[in-house]
């Protein structure tokens, strides 16, 4: 029997539409567990571990100052009610305080159509010089009390390994060290100026005055 006319054994036939996706999710598969075995070096790690330190921290600190600033907020939405805009300062402040707004994260002001009356607007600007010194207060408060410690002692452990390990992948301790900058303690002062108090207005009149604490 020739053996182009002999009977083909269906069984034995190879689909090869059906092997082809088979023959890729088993490359994939050791691929992705050859790429398993090379995780990112340790300095990279570590770098990426100071980062996200710093960053939980600084969000913190974003999310409290932003929960004590609500009543400098009220205060100033009810100041840009009564006045007609930002030139309507003088007879109540010794200066502008137009730049508490961005410092409060207050949003634009929407000014009134016309000034309310001086007595009026004297009574709101006190009422806003006392919630911004009260403000002040609380948050250098809040920030001495910051138990910095883990987050140096992050800092810390960075500034002594991150070169040794990234020696030992590189394998020259000059590479290893070029652009490398130790990052510095966290300090009470640092973070104020990260996040400051706010300037506190001066009322007309009532120079020297203190707010009771």
């Amino acid at each position: 029997m020739s053996l182009l006319s002999a009977p083909i054994d269906q069984d034995a036939v190879v689909d090869d539409t059906e092997a082809l996706p088979a023959m890729n999710n088993d490359i994939e598969t050791e691929v992705k567990e050859l790429m398993g075995l090379f995780d990112l070096p340790a300095f990279a790690r570590r770098g990426q571990d100071l980062e996200a330190t710093l960053l939980r921290l600084h969000a913190r600190c974003r999310t409290s100052r932003g929960q004590m600033l609500e009543m400098v907020r009220l205060r100033l939405h009810q100041w840009s009610c009564a006045a007609s805009g930002s030139e309507t300062w003088p007879g109540v402040f010794t200066s502008t305080i137009e730049s508490l707004w961005a410092l409060a994260d207050a949003g634009p002001p929407g000014w009134a159509v016309a000034d309310a009356p001086l007595r009026r607007r004297q009574t709101i600007a006190s009422d806003l010089v006392a919630a911004v010194c009260r403000f002040n207060r609380r948050w250098i408060r809040y920030i001495e009390l910051l138990n910095l410690e883990p987050t140096n002692s992050v800092i810390e452990q960075y500034n002594r390994y991150y070169v040794l390990e990234k020696e030992c992948v590189m394998g020259s301790a000059r590479l290893a060290a070029r652009h490398f900058t130790p990052m510095p303690f966290l300090t009470t002062p640092m973070l104020l100026a990260e996040h400051p108090t706010l300037p506190v207005p001066g009322l007309v009149g009532r120079r020297g005055w203190v707010w009771p604490g």
